[in-house]
């Protein structure tokens, strides 16, 4: 198992930072954010070090979704909110604040005020279509 020494995150799964931990299994740990978004807002954290979602596997990557998911129930079951929301981020630009991958769960409430983290704005079905081939491109011929 991979960690980095001046990582929280790898603090909080090797036991030596403090946390509200919430439930763990093998591959994964939830703890209670400590600037939450809202009452119940728990970070989801492989116990290995990734730094961003670009750097898990598909397989470590998939272990640390079906813990969010049971994670999620767990919130829904104890809170009822009226939704929620899932977020991660990479890098500085994304909103990363620690550089160890995670997922934010969130619960929302119909009346909770909080701000979506960007604003839509439809775009021309040309600029989607351009986009889309060059994704595409990369997915037939991926660069080195």
């Amino acid at each position: 198992m991979t960690s980095d020494p001046s990582c929280i995150f790898c603090d909080i799964v090797r036991g030596t930072a403090p946390a509200h931990i919430v439930c763990e299994d093998e591959h994964s740990i939830a703890i209670l954010d400590i600037a939450p978004a809202a009452e119940g807002h728990i970070l989801v954290i492989p116990r290995t070090h990734f730094r961003t979602l670009i750097d898990i596997d598909e397989t470590s990557a998939g272990a640390l979704m079906s813990f969010a998911t049971k994670v999620a129930s767990v919130i829904d079951r104890t809170l009822h909110p009226d939704g929620m929301t899932l977020i991660q981020t990479n890098e500085n630009a994304g909103g990363q604040s620690v550089f160890h991958i995670h997922l934010h769960l969130v619960p929302r409430w119909n009346d909770d005020n909080l701000i979506k983290p960007w604003r839509t704005l439809r775009v021309p079905a040309e600029l989607l279509a351009s986009t889309r081939m060059r994704l595409m491109q990369e997915v037939r011929n991926p660069s080195p």
